[in-house]
Formats: C-alpha cells, sequence, structure tokens
C-alpha cells in the first residue's frame, strides 16, 4: 500500500511538473492572434495610419525595413506604413492563417493591391498586384515590440511594371 502511496505522489509531483496549466506563465498566444488579425485589418485594409499606436510598442523594431527606413521606432514604421499606402491606396492584406507560441505570432499573407500613387521617387504605374509574404511578430503586453517579414519582392516590382520581364504566376501555399 505504501509503494502504491507513494507512486501515485510521485506521479502527481511529475503531471504537475510537466502540466502547462500548473504554468504560471499566463498563455496570451489566442489574444495575440486576435490583436494581430485586428492589425492587419485595421492599418492595412482599413487604411489607418493613426491606429498603429495601439497595436505598435513605441521602440518597435522592425529588421526588415523598407529601402530608406531604420525600423526603429514607431515614428519610423509609421512613415513606411503612409509611404506604402500611399502608393497602393487600395491595398488588402488577408491573413491565410496566423500560428502562435508564446509571445510570437507568424502570419501568411496574402496581399493585393493596385500601384496608383508615387512609389518614392517612381511614379504610379497603374498596375496591379498579388503576393504573398510571411511577417513575424513578436508581442508584449499586447504590442508588436519585434517584426521580421519576408515578401515576394520580385514578383511585386515585376507585376507593376517596375522590373523587365514576366509577371511570374502568383504561388500560393
Amino acid at each position: 500500500m505504501k509503494k502504491i502511496v507513494l507512486l501515485l505522489a510521485l506521479a502527481g509531483f511529475i503531471f504537475s511538473c510537466t502540466n502547462p496549466a500548473a504554468n504560471s506563465v499566463p498563455d496570451h498566444t489566442a489574444a495575440n492572434k486576435a490583436k494581430t488579425r485586428r492589425a492587419y485589418n485595421e492599418l492595412f485594409n482599413a487604411h489607418n495610419v493613426a491606429v498603429a499606436d495601439s497595436f505598435l510598442a513605441p521602440d518597435i523594431v522592425d529588421h526588415n525595413p523598407d529601402p530608406g527606413h531604420s525600423g526603429k521606432g514607431l515614428d519610423d514604421v509609421k512613415a513606411m506604413l503612409t509611404q506604402m499606402l500611399t502608393a497602393f491606396p487600395d491595398l488588402h492584406v488577408t491573413p491565410d492563417f496566423l500560428i502562435a507560441e508564446g509571445d510570437t505570432v507568424v502570419a501568411y499573407l496574402t496581399l493585393t493591391g493596385t500601384n496608383s500613387g508615387p512609389m518614392g521617387n517612381m511614379p504610379a504605374t497603374n498596375k496591379s498586384f498579388t503576393i504573398n509574404g510571411i511577417d513575424i511578430l513578436r508581442i508584449q503586453n499586447g504590442k508588436a515590440v519585434e517584426r521580421w517579414g519576408v515578401f515576394d519582392d520580385m514578383a511585386l516590382m515585376t507585376q507593376i511594371g517596375m522590373m523587365g520581364g514576366e509577371a511570374p504566376a502568383n504561388s500560393s501555399r
């Protein structure tokens, strides 16, 4: 009988060490995914850069900034967003799927739009595009503090006529 009690106590101890519910760190993955989806809708699809403050930390670091930007701080990221929405006023971002673990959200995205505004010092081409990309966001206290992004920039530039060659067929997943 003592052996059974000892085994049950040992099993309980092992279970409490491996049980995620016993971990004192709260799981914010669902909230982070929901906030990320809202950010794409409100920032990009609603074209509202003013709401960036509610989604991005003041000291956010974008590890893959657009040319001419440092990627450091909310003001720089807002300037990038403004330039993007100027170049592509009908930009639409679809989060095809989101994966979250801990404080990180990975988004596989489809972007569509028309280059009907100037892109830097280049005039609008009035050509449309559809590309895919991946964003990785690290979130703390409900705001993105870091971003990494990989997008098919060559397909974008080819489709809007700023690079020679045929536009590649859009690849999806």
